[in-house]
Parts: structure tokens; sequence; C-alpha cells
């Protein structure tokens, strides 16, 4: 039986809800729902993505534009997400 308090951490389904909006809206700044972050969000310049550095993460294809950005991803995805997010809201 698990019990839960008003006040307590958000659950980890709470983050990748907000993960997965994150990556919805990134998907569609290029204009095609495909399930492909073309953004690259390693380095937070909103540069395009190069496939010959990509990640799957969460059901999406994700581009980096280096092999660098790529593996700072892979070393902290939430970070990533969140650089994403800030990424995605400049493109708007």
């Amino acid at each position: 039986m698990a019990l839960s308090a008003c006040g307590t951490a958000p659950t980890s389904s709470s983050t990748q809800s907000a993960a997965a909006a994150v990556l919805e809206k990134a998907d569609a700044v290029d204009g095609t729902v495909d399930k492909t972050v073309s953004k690259c969000t390693g380095c937070g310049l909103g540069m395009p993505g190069d496939a010959a550095h990509s990640v799957e993460h969460e059901g999406y294809e994700m581009h980096f534009c280096s092999e660098t950005c790529k593996s700072n991803f892979e070393s902290d995805p939430e970070a990533g997400i969140k650089k994403l997010g800030s990424v995605v809201e400049k493109t708007h």
C-alpha cells in the first residue's frame, strides 16, 4: 500500500510528463511531427542537429550538432530536456 501526502516532491511520472510535453513541442519546431527533434539542445544555441550525432530518448530521435553535445545529453538527460525547453521557447 502506498501513501502520499500534500506537498511531496513530484513523482517520476510527472517529470516524465513534463519531458514528454517539451519533446512534443520540440518535435513540431521544424513543421513536421515525426518524433524527431532536429534542434541541438546540447549547447543551448538551437543549432540544427545532425542524424550522425543522434540518440533516442522517450521515443524521440534527438539530433545534436556534435558528439560532445550528444555525450553531455546522455550523461544528464534531465538537464538536456530543460535546455531543450529553453531552445523551443526561443524559436516561438
